[in-house]
């Protein structure tokens, strides 16, 4: 068992939406759909794009602060007026994208975190962030990417990495489900729950409606953080 007391330990997860398509170049979109073999791949291709932090934004970063039981949300929505969180230990910040992701950077060292808790995030959360963040020509303050994927467990612990024992297959016990479905099976708070999926995400962003994204993007960490907690408790030994 992971004594946090011990630790300074941040829970995040992101929230991204792709590029428009049509705005790259008849080159570009050739190049990025050339393994498609009909146009049904070449679907599935574009929607692909939203996973690379080349052809991809970021649309918020939720952080929880498990030590102190405080967070925020840092929200791609330069110039829009401030937007409230229910929850008193949450702040929700607007700002452009490459201003958050100088905040979290900055955010990380000034409280000097030493383990990550996430779900997916040593496959998506940390590469995604680090290659943003290169992108945007922004020097990250940690390394996330740090070590190997045997020995990265000693300052992050991916959920979904621990309940697969690292090694997920397509059946059997070592199968890996969605942050919902594990939710629901552990008696957890689904941040599903309000309707809101993370294929929504990009409709939301583009008709501004940045509440909705917050509130989802926390629910998230919630969740992570509440399962790491149950995990730890329990089958941590």
């Amino acid at each position: 068992m992971i004594d946090i007391s011990k630790r300074k330990v941040l829970s995040f997860d992101l929230e991204v939406a792709a590029f428009d398509f049509e705005s790259y170049d008849e080159e570009t979109q050739t190049y990025l759909t050339k393994f498609a073999k009909d146009e049904e791949e070449k679907k599935q291709a574009i929607e692909n794009l939203v996973f690379n932090p080349f052809t991809s934004q970021l649309v918020a970063i939720g952080l929880l602060d498990l030590n102190k039981d405080k967070g925020c949300v840092l929200v791609n929505a330069e110039g829009t007026d401030e937007i409230l969180s229910e929850n008193e230990n949450i702040n929700y910040i607007c700002k452009s994208e490459k201003e958050i992701l100088e905040l979290f950077w900055k955010i990380i060292k000034e409280n000097g975190y030493n383990l990550f808790i996430t779900f997916n995030g040593r496959e998506f959360d940390c590469p995604f962030i680090m290659l943003r963040s290169f992108r945007l020509g922004i020097e990250p303050s940690k390394n996330l990417m740090a070590g190997s994927d045997f020995n990265f467990r000693e300052y992050h612990i991916d959920m979904l990495k621990e309940l697969t024992f690292n090694r997920h297959s397509p059946t059997g016990a070592r199968r890996k489900f969605s942050l919902d479905f594990y939710c629901k099976q552990l008696g957890i708070d689904s941040p599903k729950a309000n309707g809101v999926k993370g294929d929504m995400v990009a409709d939301l962003f583009k008709n501004k409606e940045f509440k909705v994204i917050a509130d989802y993007c926390i629910g998230d960490v919630f969740a992570t953080a509440e399962l790491f907690n149950k995990w730890n408790s329990i089958l941590n030994i």
